[in-house]
């Protein structure tokens, strides 16, 4: 586990190194370990920012397979009775809403999956768009993604598990992409 202050110069590094070219941003190329995921979140919220572990995985900039799903809305009326708990009981993460549950069956031949997301209210994020499967996709922006997870360990305390996650997220990052 790398302490903030190295995650902080990791992030200064990153943001030098966006900011002047260096780094692109482009789809990974296989998502077989996610595909059922993905055709889920295309499907079920077609014109809403992915976030969140799984847009770092989307641009391959983490290695492990997401745990969860989080989408960012722009009208935080949409659905009724979010659940809140989870890791937000730990840690205030800002414009949160909280937790739903869907059930989503792809086509006839496919079974039905459980899928839980996490909405976040859309307050001027910034996101890249690209398409998949001849579907626009949009993910948030990737600088701001790895500014929360740095803002959660700081606010959690570097030892708590959720910090730990995304402590060795950024180690991966500034490791592997800079």
């Amino acid at each position: 586990m790398h302490k903030y202050s190295d995650l902080l110069s990791g992030l200064r590094d990153y943001k030098l190194k966006v900011i002047n070219n260096e780094l692109k941003f482009d789809l990974i190329k296989s998502f077989l370990l996610i595909s059922d995921k993905l055709d889920f979140i295309i499907n079920t919220f077609p014109n809403d920012v992915i976030s969140g572990s799984m847009s770092l995985y989307l641009l391959g900039l983490i290695n492990r397979e997401p745990n969860d799903i989080d989408i960012i809305i722009p009208d935080k009326n949409r659905y009724d009775n979010y659940l809140v708990g989870d890791y937000d009981d730990e840690i205030f993460i800002p414009n949160r809403l909280g937790v739903r549950s869907f059930k989503y069956k792809k086509n006839f031949f496919t079974k039905e999956k459980d899928y839980e997301v996490d909405f976040f209210e859309n307050k001027n994020v910034i996101f890249l768009e690209f398409i998949y499967k001849g579907k626009l996709i949009k993910i948030h922006n990737p600088v701001e993604v790895i500014q929360l997870k740095l803002d959660i360990i700081q606010n959690t305390g570097s030892y708590t598990s959720v910090a730990v996650k995304h402590s060795e997220d950024l180690n991966y990052i500034f490791k592997f992409c800079v």
